[in-house]
């Protein structure tokens, strides 16, 4: 069962030299214009409950599929269907009057998405309580700050769940609290079966939220699949590129809404110059905000971003979620480090919430990690491996790269 179809979309725009170019176009009818595709010969299938990210450097065309796909902008080639309701967060303020309350709004963007007077009515309260504006949702639109538009906004549009969300990037202005509760919110109303276009420059949330990526440049497509695969290719060519922000988007400042503070973290063994095959022992000392439950996570930045090696706490069947109570508390971890190419490393160790969408914070150590082996490899990993040649040459040997 297909939710939405996008199929060889394209959209283009005229570009005239001059104003005059386009008036003698208009009273002539010969064309004196240089089209501009921002997006063209795209296509996709989603199904119910499907979420796919959409990543890509400013001006790549994410926001205009987007648009297209919500029906604000018109497609000048393919088509775009989906089944069901369909509401979407595109750029604040969009569907909100400035000089209406935020309660006013409720009703009138509620209409403008399709919603009935009896259905908003009977989310009314639900929305103010997952907005918590307060007394705020008495004052003009025009008032709020960026970040309040958005909790109005995303309350809004996921109230009665749709059966496909569009989430432009507007997330990314809100704060760390509401965020999470944005992701959090979005993974039910997923489980329910609503389908999700998801962009965001935060690859952190595209690899653990999504199930597929795609990846635009100059409208064009890049890349699609798991997002194992697309963020690495697009991180190395953004880096490549130079790039800005393509790990994790600005965020205003969370901390004191943040659940916990990663205080220290310190290298207990060997220290920070580290022979491939040495145990690295890191100390992680962090103080819990809230009562929740918790996952550690320590991950391995090559120098050259294009390696990133990550764990999380975890037990046989998963990663395992841990609930901590408020106060100070200290955690250490091993890593066996035989498997990583020598290297200069960043060390990022903190602390994520039980569905790993959103890091709560953590702090960053450098080491240095040299190869004992006489033989350098451009091996990105090395790996053991079992060689069996005892029948063919009457030894036995060890080791092996990947």
């Amino acid at each position: 069962m297909t939710a939405l179809k996008v199929d060889r979309l394209g959209k283009a725009y005229r570009m005239y030299a001059t104003p005059k170019a386009r008036f003698l176009e208009l009273i002539t009818g010969k064309p004196r214009h240089t089209p501009y595709w921002a997006l063209r010969d795209l296509s996709f299938e989603l199904a119910p409950g499907e979420t796919l990210g959409i990543v890509g450097r400013n001006g790549a065309g994410k926001s205009t599929l987007m648009k297209l796909v919500a029906g604000t902008l018109q497609p000048s080639e393919g088509s775009v269907t989906y089944k069901g309701r369909m509401t979407a967060i595109l750029e604040l303020g969009t569907g909100f009057h400035p000089e209406f309350t935020g309660r006013d709004n409720i009703y009138f963007g509620g209409a403008l998405m399709g919603f009935s007077r009896a259905e908003l009515r009977s989310v009314e309260a639900w929305i103010e309580d997952f907005s918590e504006l307060g007394p705020a949702l008495e004052r003009p639109v025009k008032t709020y700050s960026s970040g309040m538009v958005v909790r109005l906004a995303f309350s809004l549009v996921t109230a009665i769940r749709p059966d496909l969300l569009i989430v432009d990037e507007a997330l990314s202005v809100g704060d760390g609290h509401f965020q999470k509760k944005c992701i959090d919110r979005m993974v039910h109303i997923r489980s329910k079966g609503t389908t999700i276009l998801f962009c965001s420059h935060s690859m952190h949330h595209i690899m653990q939220f999504c199930g597929r990526a795609i990846w635009l440049d100059g409208g064009q497509l890049m890349d699609s699949g798991p997002p194992a695969k697309i963020v690495p290719a697009y991180v190395a060519h953004a880096v490549e590129g130079r790039s800005a922000a393509v790990l994790e988007a600005p965020e205003s400042d969370t901390r004191p809404q943040q659940r916990c503070v990663v205080e220290s973290v310190v290298l207990l063994s060997p220290g920070q110059t580290v022979t491939r095959g040495e145990r690295l022992v890191v100390e992680v000392r962090f103080r819990i905000l809230t009562d929740g439950l918790f996952v550690f996570g320590v991950a391995f930045d090559r120098s050259d971003s294009k390696t990133r090696t990550i764990a999380e706490t975890s037990l046989e069947n998963g990663f395992a979620p841990v609930s901590l109570a408020a106060g100070e508390h200290r955690v250490e971890f091993g890593v066996e480090t035989e498997c990583l190419r020598a290297g200069r490393y960043e060390v990022h160790a903190g602390l994520l919430d039980e569905t790993l969408l959103h890091i709560e914070d953590y702090l960053t150590v450098e080491i240095d990690l040299v190869d004992r082996d006489p033989i350098q490899s451009p091996a990105v990993m090395r790996t053991g491996v079992d060689w069996d040649l005892q029948r063919q040459f009457g030894m036995v040997s060890r080791g092996g790269e990947s």
